[in-house]
């Protein structure tokens, strides 16, 4: 994996590429995190010979703070610069792998974007962007309330990193570092934009979209309602369900070999 450096729409991302083949898969980060999160999926990734790609979002990483940040930090601003991201590196053809805050922007690109030939989202109940939406797909804990915060001290820092990894991180762990260095606006404007129905309907899409689409969720996962998923309506969700692994919201990190062999299976089937 190469560290790249690449200016879309006028903003300057970070990113981690691997070139192989015609076809990329994108990962996409949560709130607040970073594209080191992934890194734990990156060796059984380079064998499937898809070409890589794993950025820093705006105001996330070593990615640039959005001047309009109004616009960039919400699910179709994210989506548009990543779409254009991952043209400029010429692929026409690409994966979505999106945890937390990705899945939502993955939602967004696989729902408009005709050159997302898949997605599988962690972390992610798709919803209705609104505030009933987000009632009936998340759990409100103490930690859910610091999505939006623009301004975080240390204490925010520690919960809000146990709560998206399962477990807490040194001060000065790179995780650790990456929340507090992420732009308040980008909390704060991504929850705004949300609430305010600036997306996709999310529930709808995956309700009426016959686009490969898989949901690989921890079950320990103190940010959605379990039975949620279980409850909405799919048109084509791989296995006819999510794939349930012992992981808390991080899946990824917390039970890799899981996480990975089915992210692998899946890809298989849709490559």
């Amino acid at each position: 994996m190469m560290l790249r450096t690449r200016v879309v729409s006028g903003l300057k991302l970070s990113l981690l590429h691997r070139r192989a083949g015609r076809t990329g898969i994108l990962l996409i980060h949560g709130n607040s995190s970073c594209k080191e999160v992934f890194s734990k999926q990156f060796p059984d990734l380079a064998r499937t010979g898809l070409g890589i790609v794993v950025p820093d979002l705006p105001g996330h990483g070593a990615s640039a703070d959005s001047p309009r940040p109004s616009s960039t930090y919400s699910f179709p601003g994210y989506a548009r610069i990543m779409g254009q991201l991952m043209r400029e590196l010429g692929y026409r053809s690409f994966h979505v792998v999106g945890w937390s805050l990705g899945g939502h922007i993955g939602l967004e690109m696989w729902a408009r974007d005709p050159d997302v030939k898949s997605l599988l989202i962690s972390g992610t109940p798709p919803i209705h962007l609104s505030s009933a939406g987000v009632e009936e797909g998340f759990q409100w804990t103490s930690a859910t309330a610091l999505a939006g915060r623009k301004r975080f001290g240390a204490d925010d820092t520690r919960r809000y990193v146990r709560a998206m990894m399962g477990r807490s991180l040194p001060a000065d762990h790179h995780l650790t570092k990456m929340v507090q260095r992420t732009d308040g606006n980008a909390r704060m404007w991504m929850v705004t934009n949300g609430l305010a129905g600036v997306g996709v309907d999310e529930r709808d899409a995956v309700a009426t979209l016959d686009r490969p689409l898989a949901i690989v969720q921890g079950n320990r996962d103190p940010f959605l309602r379990a039975e949620y998923l279980q409850r909405i309506h799919f048109k084509r969700l791989w296995k006819q369900g999510p794939v349930l692994i012992d992981a808390g919201h991080a899946a990824h990190w917390e039970a890799p070999r899981a996480f990975n062999t089915a992210m692998a299976d899946f890809l298989t089937q849709t490559n």
